[in-house]
């Protein structure tokens, strides 16, 4: 089976894509008979849950033990999914997603699928969140979620989310988020695997999470040269060589901008609070867009020391600054037409607040 007879979320009605029909694209071994093929699956097990709110479903399409890794927290037992699902849905009752893009990736003979699902989700905050009290105010946020699926379960997750551009919808302030969120105490196993991150970004090892089953070449290396041109080398003169000159990006906190110098602008900003920044690509998958050219979808992670650009944030210079994230890019003609880079600024500072006051106490980080 080629990769064009696969679903296509794009310009494709929400009606159309949850009633399929037609052949199986895929073998999906193991997967209920009705799926026919990775995107399907996606698609409609997320309406499923979290449009018809049908939660009890996780305990079906996810793994008794499923490790979710996020930049604030960590869970691996399915009860606790449910329960975070309820939380969520609990502060924001209305939640509809909108699935923009699932990019997947055969995992060779264990007849597995890893999948990297870009979601639009708009709802109203009705009830206390992570964030703080409820606002009774009305928010979009865009989510990557890149999960390991095998036999109908999700068996691995890494969920990344643009809350900072939420809460600004919200009309709650970033450092109020962050010190609101860093009151919720992580399990210890977040930060066992937060250490071990950080230390392995830094010696740029690989994650232990790696698939070896072909994907375009080409595509791979313009990714992994995109990462460490702009991350490592901190090179913005060939940006030109990478983005169109009307290409578009959209960056955490709702950043938006269109065309080279703006585009150029958006890493310089955000890599000035954290210049010695070093990342690791830690996935690609790849399929095609049409017959026009590639969907590239990465997941990578960065590690450096903070150095804030706002006073407000000061106190944190010099922290351990490490991000969780993941990027979309459309690639057409062999350059980004448009990019949707997704991570939790919230989290990430509320990191920094959480390892300070371990600090102050004399804790042991």
């Amino acid at each position: 089976m080629t990769q064009n007879k696969i679903t296509q979320v794009y310009w494709k009605d929400i009606s159309e894509l949850l009633t399929p029909t037609g052949p199986k694209s895929q073998k999906m071994t193991g997967f209920d008979e009705e799926f026919i093929d990775i995107v399907d699956y996606i698609i409609r097990i997320t309406h499923r849950i979290w449009e018809q709110k049908n939660i009890g479903l996780c305990l079906d399409y996810y793994a008794q033990y499923c490790p979710v890794h996020t930049l604030g927290s960590y869970s691996d037992q399915v009860d606790t999914i449910v329960t975070n699902t309820l939380k969520t849905i609990g502060a924001f009752p209305d939640r509809s997603l909108i699935g923009e893009n699932v990019i997947w990736r055969e995992l060779g003979a264990q007849d597995g699928y890893y999948s990297s699902h870009r979601i639009t989700s708009i709802m109203t905050n009705k009830g206390p969140s992570e964030f703080g009290s409820a606002t009774g105010k009305t928010g979009r946020v865009t989510t990557i979620a890149d999960c390991v699926c095998f036999e109908n379960k999700i068996v691995y997750e890494w969920l990344m989310r643009d809350n900072s551009f939420l809460i600004k919808q919200l009309g709650i302030e970033l450092i109020d988020a962050a010190k609101h969120f860093a009151t919720f105490k992580a399990p210890d196993e977040f930060y066992k695997w937060r250490k071990n991150e950080i230390n392995r970004i830094r010696k740029q090892e690989p994650t232990d999470h790696q698939w070896h089953t072909p994907i375009d070449k080409t595509m791979a290396d313009f990714a992994s040269q995109w990462l460490d041109t702009f991350f490592n080398r901190k090179d913005y003169g060939p940006i030109s060589q990478f983005y169109h000159l009307n290409a578009k990006v959209q960056w955490p906190g709702g950043v938006e901008s269109v065309g080279i110098p703006g585009i150029r602008g958006v890493f310089i900003q955000w890599l000035a609070q954290c210049p010695d920044a070093l990342a690791t690509c830690d996935h690609i998958a790849i399929t095609p867009f049409e017959d026009k050219g590639f969907d590239i979808a990465i997941r990578w992670s960065s590690i450096g020391h903070f150095s804030a650009t706002e006073p407000l944030f000061s106190t944190y210079n010099g922290q351990d600054f490490f991000i969780l994230a993941a990027t979309h890019l459309r690639v057409i003609s062999g350059k980004i037409q448009q990019e949707w880079t997704v991570f939790d600024e919230v989290a990430a500072y509320a990191n920094l607040i959480r390892d300070h006051d371990i600090q102050q106490r004399g804790e042991p980080c």
